[in-house]
């Protein structure tokens, strides 16, 4: 899906301290930055909404670590049919784990340059899992008195180091008002405002799905793609996990 403008600055992402500040809602032109307390849904909910996040037709789940030059999708290229997600049987829902466990593991075990810890890549599979809920986006909304809608959802989970530290990005534009959404279908559906919500670290035993503390930044997009908002922050996302450091984002 291409950007939206057609000048030198097509898919450039402006920062919110930058950007025209009378086009950002009220509630976040003062504060584009910060953290606010969410919670997960229950398991068999969170499992159901990553089963329909992974089979879609569109890839939404990607993978950062040391080595990478880029951002890795962890999704098949096909899956069942959408009559088949529909129902979100017991069984795609297992299938859906199944699957990125495998993808995970393989593109963890290529950027390590061996078997992780099978326990370790255990555990960040299903904190990711767990993590890739729209609802946190929809929780960010609404904390900020903004509309209730989190578009284009994309999840992109970062690893510092040897699986020393994880957590997931999850990327969605976000409107204070019906005239700021464009776009005619609900994949296509974009407003002029992304958010970026970075989770706890998923490997840390005090990450409890109840008490979810959320790191935001807010920016001004010129694009119609989530994923190039997401690769827009690549340099950075690059020397957070080449320094094992989370103070090289902002």
């Amino acid at each position: 899906m291409g950007c939206g403008c057609g000048t030198s600055q097509a898919g450039q992402v402006q920062n919110a301290t930058t950007a025209k500040k009378e086009r950002l809602p009220a509630t976040i032109a003062a504060a584009s930055s910060g953290r606010f307390q969410s919670a997960l849904p229950p398991d068999r909910e969170c499992r159901r909404d990553f089963a329909r996040i992974f089979f879609a037709d569109q890839r939404k789940i990607f993978l950062i670590a040391r080595g990478m030059p880029s951002m890795r999708p962890l999704q098949p290229t096909a899956g069942p049919s959408s009559a088949h997600v529909g129902d979100l049987s017991e069984q795609v829902i297992e299938r859906a784990g199944a699957l990125f466990s495998e993808a995970l593991s393989a593109a963890l075990t290529q950027a390590c340059g061996s078997t992780p810890d099978e326990g370790l890549v255990r555990s960040l599979r299903l904190r990711a899992m767990a993590s890739m809920s729209v609802n946190v986006g929809i929780d960010f909304a609404l904390h900020m008195q903004l509309m209730p809608a989190f578009l284009q959802p994309f999840f992109l989970i970062i690893v510092l180091g040897d699986l020393t530290e994880a957590r997931t990005a999850t990327y969605g534009f976000i409107a204070a008002s019906p005239g700021q959404i464009q776009g005619d279908r609900p994949e296509s559906k974009r407003s002029p405002f992304c958010v970026r919500l970075l989770s706890p670290n998923l490997l840390a035993a005090e990450a409890e799905p109840q008490n979810w503390e959320v790191q935001y930044r807010v920016k001004e997009v010129r694009c119609s793609s989530i994923v190039q908002a997401a690769k827009n922050d690549e340099n950075e996302l690059r020397e957070a996990v080449a320094r094992a450091s989370w103070d090289c984002i902002d």
